[in-house]
């Protein structure tokens, strides 16, 4: 009886360290290599439409594209530096918290 006790346990935290393993093996995008993919003429900025013709591709609206663009587009000039991107993915996880914390409450 204890044996198959401790084989249960040994069972249980096995499961539990690939588990672990698995959610640490998870990748964050990397920001750069982001901004590189929709920097197709690879002028170290992002155009509206660069940033249009990437985000296609998930069949977004055009006004909904220009928007988020604008919001991002910290100095309103028309195109994004690899900071004001950084920023943009940074407001947008933070927003995606945000929303997820008020789904659980």
């Amino acid at each position: 009886m204890t044996s198959k006790k401790l084989k249960f346990g040994l069972v249980i935290v096995a499961l539990c360290a690939v588990s672990i393993t698995n959610a640490q093996d998870k990748k964050k995008p990397d920001p750069e290599k982001m901004f590189a993919s929709y920097d197709t003429d690879e002028d170290k900025l992002i155009s509206l439409d660069e940033f249009k013709t990437k985000k296609r591709k998930k069949e977004m609206e055009a006004a909904v594209l220009e928007k988020r663009f604008a919001k991002i587009d910290a100095d309103s000039n028309g195109t994004l530096t690899l900071d004001e991107f950084k920023a943009g993915m940074a407001k947008g996880k933070d927003q995606g918290n945000n929303k997820k914390k008020k789904k659980s409450e």
